[in-house]
């Protein structure tokens, strides 16, 4: 990699922020220090500084002059740098000193590093970024918004397989919240949550200016993933963090359009309030027809609209005569169609799909996409139009049954009224060009899933019933949590990076102390050793330690060594499961007698219902997992062996000869003790007011710059404002930075917006022109 970096030198700016989101193979390999994504950064700056270090080379020998990063961007980098640097120094401190290990956990001092490490490495990187726009601004930043947007997307790609493989890509109503390839959210957090608010703003924003068709389409299949994927976290953090850096981008966007074309700024707030008009009038028949027809009704009133929206402009020059033929042509198939879908299997969707592919071939048509129009086109589409309304109707009564009839024949209703009104309009109804109406068709379909999600089920809206008990408990949470900070040191330096959980689970209040595991070496071998939390009251809060393992075939048993000195229980389970929740289980509850110092023999065979295999079901992910719920007292376990039907050996490393690799820990509900649940008070609990107030003044100036500042008419400023305002607005109730991988993409875009060239860019993308 690091050669392909130093061939292609701005590679890195597409190639980082679109795989660090998905390189999380820690429940695979059982590491958290250092990750898969540590060397592809690595990498990236081995490269590019070889490709200046040859290029000064080729200048015989003449050292190149260093880039542009400028005097506020070096003071505010390097304040971070010495606060952070203090706060792992405290944090290995705080730990009882230094020691290396390839497999620690949160409590042990390479937890410091862990967390330590993303800003440097976005330091790292910051002299090829000032580099790269040194060579080519508009291709530097156009490479970093499609890097963005393509992790995004893969982001939102992942969040849709799990949800397909483990409930149901339209089940609202279960009580499962994705996680994607966040294995940072095994004690909870909002990783994902994060990630989403910081880079949809960005590819948001990206969309709004004018490019490549190939990278428009891009983003609008980004946007509209990423949609799918922030209903479906379930988090009223995103739900109020991505409409406010929305709309902070959008502003934005609309200023510098309207400093450079002054006279269509009207223009184009006439235009927007008009999308927002649609989109609500969507969402209130959304609202009317939901809770008879159900989503197929939802997705069906989703088509009328869009087909709806080019509709009227085909048929402004269309005569009276030709409209009518249209609309009796559209009544005659949709009679015919109707009587026909109950005679064969799914008839219904049959006739709404044939309905929707006429009306799009004829706007096609009548849009010129192939060929001259001429004057049935428009005509077609009107036919189109009416059979697809019926089509909608029909599948709202064919879901619903005779209930669904009236609400789905009030909103045909009001969706014919609306087109007789545009097409009968002196002026255009709204605007006829093809961005605006794929904006304005985006926004229906945020609108439709925002409306579908909240009536779908209790699950969401018990959610923010229990708002006001919530903030209550993160109050409590707050308060514990800063009553730890002891003297002048702790308040201005912090406790040390990383140091929150231990320090936490030490000064827990009594029935609130978290699990642990250590890994203990003796005369006969590893073992590992169990500590179960006293705030057990459940199997779903157990500290579980958990290895990906092949779907076992038949009965599964366990063999294993156990050494108590009290009696105890270990629960022993093969799931499916990706992260946090079970899809079906086989499980297995052993009471270990107390014989201490002696080491027994245990034999264990899992129970459960089989597991079903659909046709066509996306293939599941599974764990074996182990724990104690015996509050208080450890429980050893060494030579562990995992063998089904077949006698195949499920486990690697059960002996655990190779430390805890392989070895992955999981807390699945209690999250509280794992996170501050602040990203201000983090900072202050791990770096202190000094690291606080340095991140503090790199936001400020970042979104100074990018708001009000030389950097404002630049076509990144927008979407990077808005998704580090929302980022914030999700760290109002969750830490974020304590994910290595957020913090990494959270500080570079902090440095690259310092730092971003205040020449704004030109309207057409420039990023083809030259290789990456």
């Amino acid at each position: 990699m690091a050669l392909l970096f130093s061939i292609y030198p701005g590679l890195w700016l597409l190639l980082l922020p679109a795989v660090v989101p998905l390189l999380g193979l820690a429940p695979w390999t059982g590491w958290i220090s250092f990750e898969e994504w540590d060397l592809l950064v690595a990498a990236a700056a081995m490269g590019g500084y070889a490709r200046l270090s040859l290029s000064a080379l080729a200048k015989g020998g003449k050292a190149s002059q260093p880039p542009p990063i400028g005097l506020l961007a070096w003071l505010l980098s390097g304040a971070l740098a010495v606060s952070t640097a203090a706060a792992m120094a405290r944090g290995f401190a705080d730990a009882g000193g230094f020691q290396f290990g390839w497999f620690q956990g949160y409590r042990e001092p390479m937890n410091s590093l862990r967390l330590g490490k993303a800003l440097f490495a976005a330091l790292l990187l910051l002299p090829l970024w000032c580099n790269a726009q040194a060579r080519d601004a508009a291709a530097a930043s156009g490479r970093l918004v499609v890097g963005l947007s393509l992790g995004l997307l893969g982001v939102s790609l992942a969040t849709m397989w799990e949800r397909s493989a483990f409930t149901d890509l339209l089940n609202f109503s279960t009580d499962y919240r994705t996680t994607a390839l966040f294995w940072e959210m095994h004690v909870g957090g909002a990783a994902l949550d994060g990630w989403l608010a910081l880079t949809l703003p960005v590819a948001v924003g990206a969309l709004l200016v004018p490019s490549l068709p190939w990278r428009k389409l891009l983003l609008v299949v980004c946007v509209g993933a990423a949609a799918y994927a922030c209903l479906t976290t379930f988090s009223r953090g995103v739900y109020l963090a991505i409409p406010i850096g929305l709309a902070l981008t959008l502003a934005l966007h609309v200023r510098q359009r309207s400093q450079q074309q002054p006279a269509a700024l009207h223009g184009w707030v006439n235009a927007g309030l008009r999308g927002l008009l649609l989109a609500s009038a969507l969402a209130a028949g959304v609202a009317w027809m939901f809770p008879s027809s159900g989503y197929r009704g939802m997705l069906a009133l989703l088509g009328v609209a869009c087909v709806m929206l080019p509709l009227p402009q085909a048929l402004r020059d269309c005569t009276p005569g030709l409209r009518l033929t249209g609309a009796a042509a559209g009544v005659l198939l949709a009679a015919s169609s109707w009587v026909l879908a109950d005679l064969v299997p799914r008839g219904p969707y049959l006739h709404f799909s044939a309905a929707m592919a006429m009306a799009a071939l004829m706007l096609a048509w009548a849009q010129r996409c192939f060929g001259p129009p001429g004057r049935l086109a428009p005509a077609g589409a009107l036919a189109a139009f009416v059979w697809l309304v019926s089509g909608m109707v029909k599948i709202a009564a064919h879901w619903g049954g005779p209930e669904a009839l009236p609400a789905a024949l009030v909103v045909a209703a009001a969706a014919s009224v609306l087109l007789l009104t545009a097409v009968l309009s002196s002026k255009p109804a709204w605007p006829g060009s093809r961005p605006w109406q794929a904006m304005t068709a985006g926004g229906m379909l945020l609108a439709a899933a925002v409306v579908g999600t909240f009536l779908a089920g209790d699950y969401m809206s018990g959610r923010f019933s229990t708002s006001g008990s919530d903030l209550t408990g993160r109050l409590q949470h707050w308060q514990r949590g800063i009553a730890m900070l002891h003297g002048t040191g702790d308040w201005l330096l912090g406790r040390g990076l990383g140091r929150y959980v231990d320090n936490n689970a030490i000064n827990a209040l009594p029935g609130q102390r978290p699990g642990d595991y250590r890994l203990q070496p003796d005369a006969d071998g590893n073992s590992l050793v169990l500590i179960a939390g006293t705030h057990v009251v459940g199997w779903g809060e157990l500290l579980r330690i958990s290895q990906r393992i092949d779907r076992p075939l038949g009965p599964v048993t366990v063999h294993a060594q156990v050494r108590a000195e009290k009696p105890a229980n270990l629960h022993f389970e093969v799931c499916q499961k990706h992260l946090l929740y079970d899809n079906g289980c086989l499980i297995k509850q052993v009471q270990v007698p107390a014989k201490p110092g002696q080491w027994q023999a245990l034999q264990a065979s899992l129970v459960g219902e089989p597991w079903a295999s659909e046709p066509g079901q996306l293939p599941k992910l599974v764990a074996f997992s182990l724990g104690t719920d015996t509050s208080g007292w450890a429980v050893a376990v060494r030579d562990l062996s995992l063998r089904d039907g077949s006698g195949r050996q499920l486990l690697t490393n059960g002996d655990f000869s190779d430390g805890m690799a392989r070895w992955f820990f999981t807390s699945d509900r209690n999250h509280m003790p794992w996170h501050m649940k602040s990203m201000a008070l983090h900072l202050l609990f791990d770096q202190g007011v000094l690291g606080m107030a340095a991140v503090a003044v790199l936001t400020a100036a970042t979104l100074l710059r990018t708001t009000v500042g030389r950097a404002r008419l630049h076509s990144l400023a927008p979407g990077l404002a808005g998704g580090i305002v929302a980022m914030l607005v999700v760290g109002l109730f969750d830490s974020l930075l304590d994910v290595p991988r957020l913090a990494f993409l959270f500080y570079f875009l902090l440095l690259a917006g310092v730092t971003l060239k205040a020449v704004p860019e030109p309207q057409r993308d420039a990023s083809h022109r030259r290789r990456p």
